[in-house]
């Protein structure tokens, strides 16, 4: 049988919030939440779609997709880089021939910009875009938290790979043979450089 329980109002959403941690266990496995429209915030729209997705893969690709468009949805009007014929604010102020910015190391780099959706590239910035502009860090991202702390320290540190590959990595139960994919591909990625 089914359960449901529904957020009315400021204070549920408060002990919703706190319960997080029980809510995306396997306890909950068989209730659903909702929503009355009385809150006035997206991500809270985003917890309950993120609890109420059962199937953990499902689950995880929802939530690691609507992180990249809400980081991508926040920057999508400005350039927080600050490119200008290839070259970020940095590499300009610095007149040195690099381009592509803290990307350039990236083996998923092109001509027109980044291959991959990468949720930990995405919420990497330099000193100088923190400086000039409000940017997300994880912390402001309450849907990374039906993360299990494993999943959330890959989120944050799986830079310079494919979608498909930090997946595997966030499906993959033991933290030793994540750790080892990522250290693989980091490696990967400092030889093909290195040509």
């Amino acid at each position: 049988m089914k359960k449901k329980i529904v957020i009315n109002n400021r204070n549920d959403y408060n002990r919703f919030v706190k319960k997080l941690f029980i809510y995306k266990s396997i306890l909950y496995k068989n209730v659903f939440f909702e929503l009355e429209n009385i809150l006035e915030d997206e991500n809270i729209d985003y917890l309950i779609k993120g609890l109420n997705i059962k199937n953990r893969k499902k689950r995880i690709d929802f939530i690691y997709d609507m992180c990249c468009f809400i980081i991508d949805n926040k920057n999508t009007s400005i350039n927080i880089c600050g490119f200008v014929n290839n070259q970020c604010f940095v590499q300009r102020k610095n007149k040195n021939q690099e381009c592509n910015g803290c990307c350039r190391k990236c083996i998923y780099q092109t001509s027109k910009g980044c291959s991959s959706k990468n949720l930990a590239c995405k919420l990497f910035n330099c000193s100088e875009v923190k400086k000039r502009f409000e940017t997300l860090s994880d912390k402001d991202l309450p849907l990374l938290k039906l993360l299990s702390l494993k999943n959330r320290l890959i989120v944050k540190s799986d830079y310079f790979s494919l979608r498909e590959d930090v997946l595997k990595d966030l499906y993959c139960y033991s933290f030793i043979v994540s750790t080892i994919r990522i250290i693989f591909r980091l490696m990967k990625n400092m030889f093909l450089n290195g040509r």
